[in-house]
């Protein structure tokens, strides 16, 4: 999430520094990685959550108060509160990050998962094999396999229960998870108050699970939201995007222009 009065800022930070090319939701932070490999943060910074260092990434993804970034050598590097060790990242290079509230897990380069942080419920208790992504939520983990199939695994209550079938892409909330199919339909599990994974049909490139909602980027690039409308989370503007992310209380999604 990002506090309101930061949604401006951020834009103007993104236009201003470059166009973004990817954007990632925290609790009451957000960041945007720019064309340039920079990234720009924006919101609460009580840990120090949006104060990214200086260099050139390759991704990110930010948690409650925290945030990582994928080096483009490889190299994991977190900033923000740190608690249970989720800041603090194995040495080594990887190809793919998730980071969710206490815990962070890596894709490395030989496509085998690597979590470290809070281990109450077995969230950071990676499965051996190869993967190809991963996404960590609230007390659970999802990951895409190098075959297209998900796994899941921490707290397990039925958000962990991944249908068979192949994806292209998986997004873990904190009570729901949803997927891409590799036919671009997406299909969510887990924790349904609010509707948040009932998912629409149609075909989808991306997908974002949020603590109470749901966003997809369609083929289109319109952006569709679905879940508990509070603050008017899932009223996503018209338009076309490139990326979006959930988070929340709010939504950011970078439009094709590159404009927060």
């Amino acid at each position: 999430m990002l506090l309101l009065a930061g949604i401006a800022l951020g834009a103007a930070a993104a236009q201003d520094g470059g166009r973004a090319v990817a954007i990632t939701v925290g609790d009451n932070h957000a960041c945007a990685l720019l064309d340039s490999g920079e990234i720009e943060c924006w919101g609460d910074h009580d840990y120090g959550e949006a104060n990214a260092p200086g260099g050139r990434f390759g991704a990110i993804s930010a948690g409650s108060s925290d945030t990582c970034g994928l080096r483009e050598g490889g190299e994991v590097e977190c900033w923000g509160g740190g608690w249970s060790g989720w800041a603090d990242p194995p040495s080594g290079h990887f190809k793919a990050i998730g980071t969710s509230g206490w815990h962070t897990c890596g894709v490395r380069e030989n496509g085998t998962v690597e979590c470290w942080g809070n281990n109450d419920d077995g969230q950071t208790d990676a499965p051996s094999g190869r993967f190809s992504a991963v996404s960590a939520g609230g007390w659970h983990t999802c990951g895409v396999r190098e075959n297209g199939t998900v796994e899941c695994w921490g707290y397990d209550d039925g958000r962990t229960d991944a249908p068979s079938g192949r994806f292209s892409a998986v997004s873990v909330g904190w009570w729901h998870t949803c997927g891409v199919r590799e036919n671009g339909a997406v299909e969510c599990w887990g924790g349904n108050v609010s509707g948040r994974t009932d998912a629409p049909s149609g075909r989808f490139s991306a997908v974002s699970a949020g603590d109470y909602h749901t966003c997809g980027l369609r083929e289109t690039g319109e952006v569709e939201c679905w879940g508990g409308n509070r603050s008017g989370r899932t009223d996503a503007p018209s338009g076309r995007f490139s990326a979006v992310s959930a988070g929340g209380e709010r939504t950011c999604g970078v439009r094709e222009n590159g404009q927060v």
